[in-house]
Order: C-alpha cells, then sequence, then structure tokens
C-alpha cells in the first residue's frame, strides 16, 4: 500500500494497523469497481434493471457498509490519540499533493451509502408510472433498510458495559429511546419511579441501556442496565391509560416493564417486530414438539390432522399480541376428541417460547397475559388459582376480540362468559351469556369476575396514592 519511502517513515504505533485505520475500505472499492459497476453498466438502458441492482445487493451493501461504519470510531481513536501518527498522515497528504485530508477521504463512503437513496428518489421522482416505478420503489425501500440498519449499528457499538457477548445477541433489529416503568415483585419502589432508557431489541435478547453525553466525536454512549433473554420475555401490546404503552414482563409477573413510545407509530413497529419474534421462536420449538408428540400418539395422525395443529398457531399470535392479524386460512375446526388430548403437548413445553415455563399452570398463562397498567399492591393478583380455572366459572372480557374462522367467538369489553372447556395454549372454549355464542377465545383477554373488582379497588387506591 505503501511506496518503500514512505514504509520506511510508519510510526510504531501505525504499523500493522491499516485494517483500523481504513477498514475494509479496500473491499468496499472492490465491490464497487468489479461488480456493482458493471451490474450498472449491464443495465444502463432499462430503468427497472438499474434499480433491480440494488435489490439483488442488498445484503452486500448492509454488510460492507455496516462493517465499515462500525470501524469508524476505532479509525478515529487511531488517528487523534497519536501525536506521530498525525504528523505521518500530514506527510503523506502533502507528498500526494491531497488538498483535503485523509478523515475526510474516509468520511466518502459514509457519504456514497447515504447519496443513493437519494439518488433513487431522484429516479422514482422523474420515472413513468407503472412497472418502472414499482421497481424503483423497491430499490428505494432496499437501500432505506440498508441505510437504517447501518445507523443501528453505529448506536450499538457505543453501548458499554454489557456482560456477555453481543454477537451472540443476534441480529440488532430495532433501537429506540423510551420512558419506562419497572415493577418488580423484588423492590415495589420500582413502580413509582420513572427511567429514561435506550432500548436495544436484538434477536435472542433485549437491552435497557442508560443514555450517557456525547463523546468528542458527538456520538452517544450507552452505559448498559439491564437485559431480558427473548426466550424468557411475554409480551403486551395495549395497557391502559396511554396508547403509546405497551409490557415485557417474565414468567410469574416476577418482574414488569411498562415501555412508553414516543409515537403510537414507534410503539407498533416496536410491538410488531417483538411478537414476530416470539412467534417465530414458538413455531421453531412447536415443531420440534409436535413431531415428539407425533412419534408417541401416532393413532392421534388418524383421528385427524394436525401436523400444523391451527389452534396452538393461532393461540400463538393471539395471546402474544391481542390483535386480529392472524392468518384465518390456517383455521381448522378439531373434533373435541384431539382437542382433549392435545394439552398434554402443552404440559411438555410449548408454552416456554412465550416465557411461560414448561411447569407453569394454566392460570399463569391467563394471568401473565391480561395483566395491565392498573398497577396493584394486591397480593392477590399474583396468588395461584389454578383449581378455581374449570368449567362452568364465570369470566370477563379485558377488550373487545374479533373472531377469526368459524371456530373462535367474537367478545365486547365487559362481556361475562362461561367457562365450558380449557384447551392448549392459552384458548378456552366459552360461551358468551348475552349473546349465546359459543366458541375458542384467548385467555388472555379474560379475568375472573371477582378480580375484576379487586383490580377496580386497587386502581383507585393507587391514585389516591398517586395524588399525595
Amino acid at each position: 500500500m505503501l511506496s518503500e519511502e514512505m514504509s520506511g517513515m510508519v510510526p510504531p504505533g501505525l504499523q500493522g494497523k491499516s485494517d483500523i485505520l481504513f477498514g475494509n475500505l479496500h473491499e468496499l472499492y472492490t465491490f464497487h469497481n468489479e461488480i456493482f459497476l458493471k451490474d450498472l453498466e449491464n443495465c444502463i438502458s432499462t430503468t427497472e434493471l438499474v434499480a433491480l441492482c440494488f435489490v439483488q445487493r442488498r445484503d452486500t451493501f448492509f454488510r460492507l457498509y455496516s462493517y465499515y461504519c462500525q470501524n469508524i470510531p476505532r479509525s478515529e481513536r487511531l488517528r487523534e490519540t497519536l501525536v506521530d501518527t498525525h504528523l505521518f498522515l500530514q506527510e503523506c497528504q502533502k507528498k500526494l499533493g491531497h488538498k483535503l485530508p485523509l478523515a475526510a477521504y474516509l468520511l466518502k463512503p459514509v457519504q456514497r451509502i447515504t447519496k443513493y437513496q437519494l439518488l433513487l428518489k431522484d429516479l422514482l421522482k422523474f420515472s413513468d408510472t407503472g412497472t418502472c416505478s414499482r421497481e424503483l420503489q423497491k430499490a428505494l425501500d432496499c437501500m432505506l433498510v440498508v441505510l437504517k440498519c447501518v445507523n443501528d449499528s453505529m448506536h450499538q457499538i457505543a453501548i458499554t458495559g454489557f456482560p456477555a457477548d453481543l454477537s451472540q445477541q443476534g441480529e440488532l433489529l430495532l433501537q429506540d429511546s423510551f420512558q419506562i416503568w419497572t415493577e418488580s415483585k423484588k423492590d415495589i419502589r420500582l413502580r413509582l419511579k420513572t427511567q429514561n432508557r435506550h432500548i436495544f431489541l436484538y434477536q435472542k435478547a433485549m437491552l435497557f441501556c442508560k443514555q450517557g453525553s456525547k463523546t468528542g466525536h458527538n456520538k452517544s454512549t450507552y452505559q448498559f442496565k439491564h437485559w431480558l433473554q427473548m426466550s424468557q420475555i411475554g409480551l403486551t401490546e395495549s395497557v391502559r391509560g396511554d396508547s403509546r404503552r405497551f409490557e415485557v414482563w417474565l414468567q410469574g409477573r416476577q418482574e414488569v416493564h411498562t415501555i412508553q413510545a414516543g409515537t403510537i407509530e414507534i410503539k407498533n413497529k416496536w410491538v410488531t417486530e417483538i411478537k414476530r419474534v416470539l412467534l417465530n421462536q414458538l413455531e421453531e420449538l412447536k415443531g420440534e414438539k409436535i413431531k415428539q408428540y407425533g412419534l408417541n400418539h401416532k393413532s392421534l395422525r388418524h383421528t385427524a390432522s394436525w401436523d400444523i395443529p391451527p389452534t396452538i398457531h393461532n393461540a400463538s399470535s393471539h395471546v402474544l399480541s391481542g390483535d386480529q392479524q392472524a392468518n384465518a386460512s390456517g383455521i381448522v375446526t378439531l373434533s373435541q376428541d384431539v382437542v382433549s388430548r392435545i394439552p398434554h403437548m402443552n404440559e411438555e413445553g410449548i408454552m416456554n417460547a412465550t416465557g411461560i415455563s414448561s411447569s407453569s399452570s394454566e392460570h399463569d398463562n391467563q394471568e401473565a397475559n391480561a395483566w395491565s397498567s392498573d398497577y396493584s399492591n394486591s397480593e392477590d393478583e399474583f396468588t395461584t388459582v389454578e383449581d378455581s380455572v374449570t368449567p362452568g366459572h364465570k369470566f370477563v372480557s379485558l377488550a373487545d376480540y374479533c373472531a377469526i374462522g368459524n371456530s373462535e367467538v367474537t367478545m365486547k369489553e365487559s362481556d361475562v362468559v362461561e367457562l365450558l372447556k380449557v384447551g392448549c395454549a392459552g384458548w378456552w372454549f366459552v360461551k358468551v351469556i348475552a349473546t349465546g355464542l359459543e366458541g375458542w377465545a384467548p385467555a388472555a383477554y379474560l379475568e375472573p369476575s371477582n378480580r375484576k373488582h379487586s383490580r377496580l379497588r386497587s386502581a383507585r387506591s393507587q391514585d389516591k396514592l398517586n395524588d399525595n
């Protein structure tokens, strides 16, 4: 890389550190010069094909530019902490006749990745409608995703104090700042304390960090405070009091984090992504459990087709999310024989992926999913009433629920229902008293009718406490 004349001038602190100084700049150059440039030249006469070049190379863009951007702070520290390095670089600039310092040239790849989406926006603006516009929009969306991922990766390298290996937590999916309230059975004082936290959502973990003061490079730092493993948490999408809030919690509600986003759009984005992660975990675990169950209960495979049990499949969507976005085509009415036997799979650990251990009771699942932001000091919120969850008992619907498919039942908020049968994966077969309709409903939407009055009393007590 250096001439013989210049190689003898390299200061000791810089020797063998070209990979830190330049990052993967050479790899970026090779990609553009030998691959991407040729792609564009071959498609220059057709705008749709130019757009396709960006779509096909999206993963390469992300890999190369995320590595380069993450290395920038290391390069800056190397150049600024060593005085002799600075003098050496000045001498190189002088001999090469460059008007700008090395730092300006090292910034060009960052400027390039931000300009791609601007160029695509201009192409889209002046293109004809139809196929051309659709392909350009796909290309623009791809590059905006790449830009976001690169930006997210820049934030994660500023995390300090994390006790584990970040690289083992999977892909960084989202990062943003929130207000949070933490309720813990171990420390009752936490429920009244508001904290500002920057949260990083990975495939396998959720990190809570405190944003520190900006460094000399005007970059934020994030001091690690707490983390949750995604395999151990549950999600409550809607929390009373503010539409921007949602919750994540641990088994048995030992620890509950109420999270308030800046906007409803940010909240919805996070809820959707967390739900996707949890459902993916459930799908992976479900596949393994169904395989094991099929080997041990072959006779059931002749009773009905349940290689992908629709009840369990759809239960994961509703129990974790509480919305109506599940795929209706996956719903099949199971025979009572099959329904009555499938819960054995649940006992073997099907619900672990949602944060409920294989040893937890059906009530634990119901109670955890039904919990809201009405903080209560009453211990009976957490007492086990598994024995009382039996057919014939009355429950109240916490919110509106729209049935998907013929096997489910629609409920309105405050509807009283009678439990007819306890199914698996958090689904109950109920009868709505007001309409007489019967069908499957998510247990997450129901709470014992006698508990509703207790929760209202506790909420009033909490309001009085806050007023004081």
